[in-house]
């Protein structure tokens, strides 16, 4: 007797099996770039080749996306810094190479980092989840530098976190007013950064 496997909820026709977690994230990224920030489940699930229900059970729904992504993301401005700060002492132009190659970046995938930087209800949590993955890395390094200098290094934490939070903050002013380079704003915020991280103004 013929007996014809039974297809589950959402799994395509033809006994193909459903794409795995990080290419449905990967089918995104592409429609994101492609469609923009408003991109839907809809326009996903048919770049990956799937139905919606897959996509929901994979990835989740949207606030689920776009935490998944922004931890992605996160950890691609990590390691787009971290190329910059290899075996480089604790200078101006070392922070100003740090920070451009944020903001390079995040110019580079401004779709990406609008969907992920406004998607849900969750905005806040995701954000300072985010902070999280990439704050104990900055903080070790502003705390080498600061010992480097011969400076307490107890801020190292809090700064952390501040830069990372202006950083999201003046990226999203700078995509919409786009009225200088990637270099120019790095330049002008490692005025405000670089003062600090290289002097020690409060007494402990």
């Amino acid at each position: 007797m013929n007996v014809r496997a039974r297809r589950g909820p959402g799994r395509p026709a033809g006994g193909r099996l459903p794409v795995d977690r990080e290419a449905l994230l990967d089918a995104a990224e592409r429609v994101i770039a492609r469609d923009g920030p408003g991109a839907s489940i809809e326009s996903i699930a048919a770049e990956a080749g799937v139905t919606k229900p897959i996509v929901y059970a994979r990835v989740g729904a949207r606030a689920d996306l776009c935490d998944a992504l922004a931890a992605r993301f996160a950890d691609r401005l990590v390691s787009s810094a971290r190329h910059r700060v290899v075996d480089l002492e604790p200078s101006r132009g070392a922070l100003v190479g740090i920070v451009r190659a944020t903001l390079e970046t995040i110019g580079e995938h401004r779709s990406l980092f609008v969907f992920v930087s406004g998607g849900g209800d969750d905005l806040a949590e995701r954000t300072l989840h985010l902070a999280g993955r990439s704050a104990p890395r900055l903080a070790a390094l502003y705390a080498t530098w600061r010992s480097s200098l011969g400076l307490p290094t107890t801020s190292a934490e809090p700064w952390a976190y501040a830069t990372i939070g202006m950083l999201h903050l003046v990226a999203m002013w700078w995509l919409e007013s786009g009225d200088e380079s990637a270099e120019q704003l790095a330049q002008r915020l490692a005025d405000l950064l670089w003062p600090g991280l290289s002097s020690n103004t409060y007494h402990e």
